[in-house]
């Protein structure tokens, strides 16, 4: 069986809970509820090459900025969840081949 952690106690955004745990060592994952239905997604965060010769957690500033990021993750899925997918706008695409947007 895989231990995982809560590392983040339940927050609310835009009234769909958001919880973040640890599986594992290295797998963050969010879950989330949006309409009754349960979404979810993680990353893989490796640690330094010190630290994982010298067996160490991660460090508290690791941890608050996975947590963001994954927050971040989550509060992404629900706006896309809740507002419908947007489609680009016409100009704001990029070109492969080009810096510059395509302006028609």
């Amino acid at each position: 069986m895989t231990p995982f952690r809560v590392l983040q106690k339940q927050i609310d955004y835009k009234g769909c809970p958001i919880i973040i745990r640890l599986v594992g060592n290295e797998t963050f994952e969010y879950i989330t509820c949006i309409n009754g239905e349960i979404y979810s997604a993680n990353i893989v965060a490796k640690k330094k090459l010190s630290q994982r010769i010298l067996m160490k957690g991660y460090t508290t500033k690791q941890l608050s900025d996975i947590t963001n990021y994954v927050i971040a993750m989550a509060q992404t899925t629900i706006e896309t969840i809740l507002n419908g997918k947007k489609e680009p706008q016409k100009g704001s695409v990029l070109s492969p081949f080009s810096t510059r947007a395509n302006t028609g």
